[in-house]
């Protein structure tokens, strides 16, 4: 029997071909002829067949068509199983299993010549698009994988001189397409070459609003200096620059050099015999696990592999179970989930949006199943996606590709030795070569084994460190195992390492294992010294465990165990376990609470980012106060700052755990996640009975500011400079009554409070306080002087950005926006507007999105884009605005309603009903990039046109929270 979906769906039995009539049992045949020989789980099968409803009778109906299907199908063919139902055949079966498997080995060969002919084969069984009768729903995803796989084989085969023509059709197709675009245009004459790549530059532009890529633009400019064009395949196309760095494939979109490589690990040693798994590792799109024993090297190889690609890193050691786990890929993936959305969902979007970047989610084996459901999430939302997981066991879902890492080879494990061990071992010396080889294979040549091994060699010898691991690992020598093979080789040597401690290095290294992440000497002495281990002798114990590689350093003053170890120190839990995470709790807190005050002083961005490597042991330590409200509102406190600035709706949550305290500074922190997300009520209720605190008062402002009354926001605001107690939120206070009094038409007054608001913060050192005061004097400028008003916003977000300041960063940029909006070229304020949309857009700051949006309909009316400027207008929530924005509005709403006319309107606002308000952003984005696409370069622009004096009230709409 065969199966094959590369084209119309068919199926053969051993007497010609089968009739399946049913649209559903021919969904059941595809989805079980794509698992053949593995079973199907019933639950899925019912969600493909179904995937938006299923009846309440979808077991019933389900094993109805199975049934029909049977009859249809060689005797014995489906059969039942506990895990589900299987198809009874072998991969070789199903043409789209047999592709992905010659592909693979394509992929894998050295041989060129072998490659060419297995691409050739894998090539020859499309007869069509896959699963054509599929066009929604999981099979959709399975076609547009098999889609990818078949473009990387044609540019794959290309690349070896063949089917250049099957390529170009490809690329006629779809001209965004890079890889192809690329790879056909090295084949081709220069004028041809020439012409390719502008066919795909100008798709990118008009399709996606972006510009083409450093690899297009590169290949370009060769082409237009009359540079030879890369020179053919090299003999060994695993070297090849299409496997070794592939700039053009997988996504099709490129990011930037600024985005390359963000958060993936560096490494100074030598990276020593990986070059074949390096390579594997590129060859192909979709899913990748990286699997092994812990100490492989698998961070280590993944890190290597993708250090010139866009990468989004995500370290999920220090994670604590799903909740965790999202957080932290949501932020290394740029998604900014607001309160009450669906994680999962936001990270599927926000890596569809990164397109042409890599997603690896490293150390994965303690949250196999919400690294499974964010991986399928996202691959379903961009088929096209590349994820590389490392993990000590695979994820196993559908599409997965598993590189399962093996030891080191004899000699790259040697070299590994004589590299780690400090110039003390000389492989040139037989005898000492054939000492090390004898402790590389006792350690089947795992490398961090061969890592804790060698840092001992300058002590003991190489001949007495292999007598020593002979006895202490005479149950690896001699293959007797009792548990899974590569984990008992690597406990085995932690275990071994562990012995040679000395009591307080044993006590030492146990404790340790409460840090979820990194930390300091004086973290460390704060939690683990007690009468057992003196704080005098910590010091010392964690430089010893340092120079024995059982705890690492992880940048300057910080340090953290290996991920090995510390899973290997917390099956050996320390006495007093509760009282050792009670200490942990405390002394983060106190951290915390010290990182709190330097926020506020010239060191600002050191202590930010002190605060970002603290996060994975601030949600342990709130894990651990759960019942202790108190230690949690201190928590709270000192983070408000921290995440308010940041816009961190993580953190500020926390706060919620403590209202019951009356701690000001947490009822703060809640009542700001409150209003973020657009709930003032709330806000206000939280608020109600806080003592008096500047943090209170500031939030009591931004709620009264954002309601527009000025009145109350002006005296709470007052009350917050009269309660300061240090120079950075004094300035604060002053600038936010500078803010009042310019949104409420006394520009004069509030020029002269911001210039105040400028002198106490610039004495202060403080980037934010900087930053705000200046935000605040440019909007008190706004129409008096907006050169200066523009200068000073533009600097007010460059300090706020060195610092990650996103509040500020967004409020300043918006109100420059709003500026160049009413007295610029309208360009410079619609390239500012995308990032402003965008970045309140990421942060999940409702509240603050919705200011954008109205600032944006006066924008939109300006440069006529009518219909874009009434669905916003139409989607916008009533809200009270000041009288000056009121007017910028009618008379933006009058402009547009008389271009428009009647029905116009109309149609605006039933589009508006029935679109998301995510929607209606990508809508208004969509507008300002079509806006663009006409508009002259920006410095052309700029040397035309610039900021000029007008009439109008203040320079920007209402920005809760400033």
């Amino acid at each position: 029997m065969q199966v094959r979906v590369l084209g119309p769906f068919e199926v053969d039995g051993p007497h010609g071909p089968c009739v399946v009539a049913g649209a559903r049992q021919r969904t059941v045949l595809a989805v079980l002829a794509l698992h053949a020989g593995r079973p199907v789980a019933i639950g899925r099968l019912i969600d493909t067949v179904w995937p938006d409803d299923p009846p309440p009778s979808a077991r019933n109906s389900l094993q109805s068509h199975v049934t029909r299907l049977r009859a249809a199908l060689p005797d014995g063919v489906v059969r039942h199983e506990p895990a589900g139902y299987r198809l009874v055949l072998a991969p070789e079966q199903v043409d789209a299993l047999c592709f992905e498997r010659l592909l693979s080995e394509a992929r894998s060969s050295t041989d060129p010549a072998g490659r060419a002919e297995l691409l050739d084969r894998a090539l020859a069984l499309w007869r069509g698009p896959a699963l054509p009768e599929f066009p929604a729903g999981p099979l959709a995803g399975w076609a547009a994988r098999l889609g990818a796989a078949h473009r990387t084989a044609l540019a794959d085969r290309a690349e070896l001189g063949g089917g250049s023509g099957r390529l170009a059709a490809e690329v006629a197709a779809d001209p965004c397409w890079e890889r192809g675009a690329l790879v056909l245009a090295r084949m081709l004459p220069v004028a041809e070459a020439t012409a390719v790549l502008r066919g795909h530059a100008e798709a990118v532009v008009e399709a996606l609003g972006l510009d083409p890529s450093p690899a297009v633009r590169e290949l370009q400019a060769q082409l237009t200096r009359g540079d030879h064009r890369p020179a053919a395949p090299a003999a060994d196309p695993g070297s090849s620059p299409a496997v070794a760095q592939r700039p053009g494939d997988g996504p099709e979109v490129a990011l930037s050099r600024r985005d390359l490589a963000v958060g993936v690990p560096r490494y100074v040693s030598s990276f020593l015999g990986r070059e074949g798994e390096r390579a594997a590792l590129l060859a192909g799109d979709g899913l990748v696990t990286v699997a092994g024993p812990g100490g492989v090297g698998k961070t280590r190889l993944v890190a290597e592999a993708v250090r010139e690609l866009a990468v989004a890193w995500v370290d999920a050691a220090a994670v604590r179970g799903r909740d965790d786990f999202l957080q932290a890929v949501a932020a290394g993936t740029g998604a900014r989930p607001a309160p009450d959305d669906d994680v999962v969902a936001t990270i599927a979007a926000a890596c569809r949006s990164r397109s042409g970047s890599v997603l690896v989610l490293d150390n994965c084996e303690h949250v196999l199943a919400p690294a499974a459901e964010v991986v399928e999430a996202v691959l379903a939302a961009a088929p096209g996606a590349r994820i590389i997981v490392t993990s000590q066991e695979r994820l196993r879902i559908d599409g997965e590709r598993v590189l399962v890492l093996p030891p080191l080879s004899a000699d790259a494990a040697a070299a590994m030795f004589a590299d780690r061990a400090d110039g003390t071992v000389d492989l040139g010396d037989p005898a000492q070569a054939a000492a090390v080889g004898a402790v590389v294979e006792a350690l089947d040549a795992l490398p961090l084994a061969i890592e804790l091994a060698a840092t001992q060699a300058p002590a003991l010898g190489v001949a007495n460190l292999r007598d020593r691991l002979d006895d202490r690992l005479d149950l690896l020598v001699r293959g007797r195992r009792t548990g899974e093979p590569r984990q008992r080789t690597l406990r085995s040597v932690v275990d071994w390492s562990f012995g040679l401690l000395g009591d307080d290095e044993q006590r030492m290294l146990v404790r340790l294992g409460v840090f979820a992440g990194r930390f300091t000497v004086a973290l460390a002495e704060a939690v683990v010294a007690d009468a057992t281990l003196p704080r005098s002798h910590v010091a010392r114990a964690l430089a010893a465990l340092v120079d024995r590689s059982l705890v690492s350093r992880a940048g300057p003053g910080s340090f953290r165990l290996l991920e090995t170890v510390r899973a290997y120190v917390r099956q050996h839990p320390a006495a007093g376990a509760a009282e050792l995470h009670r200490r942990h709790a405390e002394a983060v807190v106190a951290a915390t609470e010290v990182l709190d005050l330097a926020l506020r002083g010239p060191r600002e961005a050191e202590a930010a980012r002190d605060l970002d490597a603290l996060l994975p042991d601030l949600r342990q330590a709130v894990e651990t106060a759960r019942d202790d409200p108190a230690l949690i509102a201190r928590l709270a406190a000192a983070v408000y700052r921290y995440g308010y600035h940041g816009q961190r709706y993580e953190v500020l949550a926390w706060g919620y755990a403590a209202t019951s305290t009356g701690s000001a500074g947490a009822l703060a922190a809640a009542a700001t996640h409150a209003w973020g997300r657009g709930d003032l009520t709330a806000a206000r209720e939280l608020l109600a009975a806080a003592p008096p605190h500047p943090a209170a008062q500031e939030v009591l402002g931004d709620i009264a500011l954002v309601s527009c009354d000025g009145e109350a926001a002006l005296t709470h605001y007052r009350a917050m400079t009269a309660l300061a107690a240090d120079g950075a939120v004094r300035a604060s206070g002053l600038a936010c009554e500078a803010l009042v009094l310019a949104w409420t038409d006394q520009p004069e007054q509030a020029v002269a409070l911001g210039a105040a608001a400028v002198d106490v913060a610039d004495l202060t050192g403080n980037p934010t306080a900087r930053a705000i005061a200046r935000y605040a004097l440019g909007e008190a400028l706004g129409d008096l002087d907006p050169p200066r008003a523009v200068a000073l916003l533009d600097e007010a977000a460059a300090l706020a950005r060195s610092v990650d300041s996103r509040l500020f960063v967004g409020a300043s940029m918006a109100a420059a926006v709003a500026i160049r909006s009413r007295h610029a070229d309208p360009a410079d304020a619609l390239r500012s507007f995308r990032e402003v949309l965008t970045l309140w857009r990421e942060a999940g700051n409702d509240t603050l999105q919705v200011a954008a949006l109205r600032n944006l309909v006066v924008l939109l009316a300006r440069i006529g884009a009518d219909d874009t400027a009434a669905l916003v207008d139409a989607a916008l929530p009533p809200a009270r605005v000041y009288p000056a924005e009121a007017a910028r509005l009618r008379r933006a709403r009058a402009a547009v309603a008389e271009r428009l006319g009647p029905a116009g309107i109309v149609a605006a606002r039933r589009r508006a009903a029935v679109l998301t308000s995510g929607q209606v952003v990508e809508a208004a984005l969509a507008a300002i990039d079509a806006d663009l696409a006409h508009r002259p370069d920006p410095a052309d622009a700029r040397s035309r046109s610039g900021p000029r004096a007008g009439p109008g009230g203040p320079a920007s709409l209402p920005l809760a929270g400033v």
